[in-house]
């Protein structure tokens, strides 16, 4: 009987928390997976992507190689944010490695809607996204959210249920269903932390990271 390769991918997000859940995840979907993370928190990652994105690139290069030396055979940057400032063809160009990225899977959807929300880190990440979706769906309309104290809650482990009700994040999709929005997208690698909870109050959800996993199983 013929015994399926095991996936060894390296994992790249942005603080040590984001990082933890793009493992726990994936490991879920039965991948080998290692990982490092660019910075200690969600502000020095920011500080990082909009005043020193050069150095962003050079940490970003020494977290490839150090994921190479163990064997990865992908690498995912699993983060919006980070995509959305990284140039992923220098960084293959430069590391020599498959890099896959959530903006990778926005490019080559198709939504057969008018009108969607995306849920992002920051209004650079959520411009990108909007940029990423425009290949394939000029005509879609979108109503985008930069929600940093959002992922400040979930690094500080607050109850999913408690940031959806008490924080704002309520408020922000009720105001999704009145301007008619077809789906949500998370456009933040935190924000499936909050994935069920959100589900409950609107359940049309784009969550790039399962689609990630069906190109790493099928390349």
């Amino acid at each position: 009987m013929e015994v399926s390769k095991e996936i060894k991918v390296g994992i790249i997000a942005g603080t040590p928390y984001d990082t933890k859940l793009g493992v726990e995840y994936f490991r879920e979907q039965n991948l080998k997976v290692f990982a490092e993370a660019v910075a200690a928190s969600p502000e020095e990652q920011n500080y990082l992507q909009y005043i020193n994105p050069k150095k962003l690139e050079e940490i970003t290069l020494e977290k490839i190689e150090n994921l190479k030396i163990k064997e990865a055979e992908y690498i995912i940057i699993y983060c919006n944010s980070l995509s959305a400032v990284l140039d992923k063809k220098k960084l293959e160009k430069l590391s020599a490695i498959r890099i896959i990225t959530p903006l990778d899977i926005y490019k080559n959807l198709v939504i057969d809607k008018k009108r969607i929300a995306i849920l992002a880190a920051n209004s650079q990440s959520a411009a990108k996204i909007e940029k990423m979706f425009m290949q394939k769906n000029p005509k879609l309309e979108y109503v985008s959210a930069g929600i940093l104290p959002i992922v400040n809650y979930i690094e500080q482990r607050v109850d999913p249920a408690t940031i959806v009700k008490e924080y704002g994040l309520l408020e922000i999709i009720s105001s999704f269903k009145k301007m008619e929005i077809a789906k949500i997208v998370l456009g933040c690698t935190h924000f499936p932390y909050l994935e069920k909870e959100i589900m409950k109050i609107f359940p049309e959800i784009i969550n790039p990271a399962q689609e990630i996993v069906r190109q790493i199983k099928n390349y």
